[in-house]
């Protein structure tokens, strides 16, 4: 039997095993920001690699797992944005059959929100993407995608490593299970001219603003010109403002800016001349902003703090 055949029966029984297991509802959050953090013991997060995978193919060790205090230790220098977005926990485990060689790392976040947050602060909107998970991509030897909150990364080395790497994510994100939908928050914004692949969720300098985190931004085209629209999520409609006036102030001191009522509440037009012009206003607990504002921006800005819950 050949090594593909070998591996490939043995992702089937993966799949196999992995409908067997309870899969949580795939429809879009409504609300995922501040949701209860993931308390998952290291066993839990290894059963994912280790029922029915890959059996032909010997594992090099005893899986590795990685904490937030040692996770340098694995990613030096790549640790610090792992951290940001309050990375829980590692499992990595290495397989190897005849030629071929198999990676897999599942980084338990915590969150659904800051597993999206640290996928999308890896890939681009050129990316080859491929409909596994929420989201996944891959280039040659590499296939990563995001899954409820996990950040699923895998590397095949060697002849036919591709498609079993295909295989493997299938079959990882059947057992894994939970949420497959991308923050809600962003399905309320505006589709139309929107970059796909885009979206982001930043825990740290939203358009440069450290005092707008935590914030969604999702990039938009019109034409040659291109547009970000950032939501800025506070605690309460109070902390909302505060977080606009802190934008109004930065922006007065910068350049200039100008009450505009016609904006909704708490409108601001504002500009300087190394940030461009901005479009702001708030929206219960939420700061809405356009970043290079289009002709229709004032209309943009409104409709989208009204889709805001």
């Amino acid at each position: 039997m050949t090594g593909w055949m070998r591996w490939s029966g043995v992702l089937i029984c993966a799949l196999l095993a992995a409908a067997g297991l309870h899969a949580r509802s795939s429809e879009f959050r409504e609300d995922i920001v501040g949701t209860p953090a993931s308390n998952i013991a290291p066993e839990q997060l290894a059963k994912f690699l280790r029922e029915c995978l890959p059996a032909h193919a010997a594992a090099q060790d005893a899986p590795s797992f990685y904490k937030p205090d040692n996770l340098y230790q694995y990613i030096d220098g790549g640790a610090d944005i792992f951290l940001l977005y309050d990375f829980r926990l590692l499992v990595h485990q290495d397989f190897r059959n005849g030629d071929l060689e198999l990676t897999a790392d599942i980084y338990d976040m915590g969150r659904p929100e800051d597993a999206f947050g640290m996928y999308a602060s890896e890939r681009s909107p050129g990316y080859n993407f491929v409909p596994i998970g929420v989201e996944g991509y891959r280039s040659k030897g590499i296939l990563n995608f995001l899954q409820d909150q996990y950040y699923v990364k895998l590397a095949g080395f060697g002849p036919g490593a591709d498609p079993l790497l295909d295989q493997l994510a299938r079959a990882l994100s059947e057992r894994i299970g939970g949420s497959r939908g991308l923050p809600a928050l962003l399905w309320k914004l505006p589709q139309e001219n929107r970059v796909k692949h885009s979206e982001q969720y930043m825990r740290k300098d939203p358009i440069g603003h450290a005092f707008l985190a935590p914030a969604y931004v999702v990039a938009y085209a019109w034409g040659p010109q291109e547009t970000k629209l950032m939501i800025s999520v506070a605690d309460d409609a109070a902390g909302a403002k505060a977080r606009l006036r802190q934008l109004e102030k930065h922006f007065r001191e910068s350049g200039e800016c100008v009450n505009a009522a016609d904006l909704g509440e708490d409108g601001i037009r504002a500009s300087n001349s190394f940030e461009g012009r901005i479009f702001a206003r708030t929206q219960g607990r939420y700061v809405v902003a356009l970043l290079n504002p289009p002709d229709n921006g004032a209309e943009i800005l409104k409709k989208t703090a009204q889709s805001l819950p």
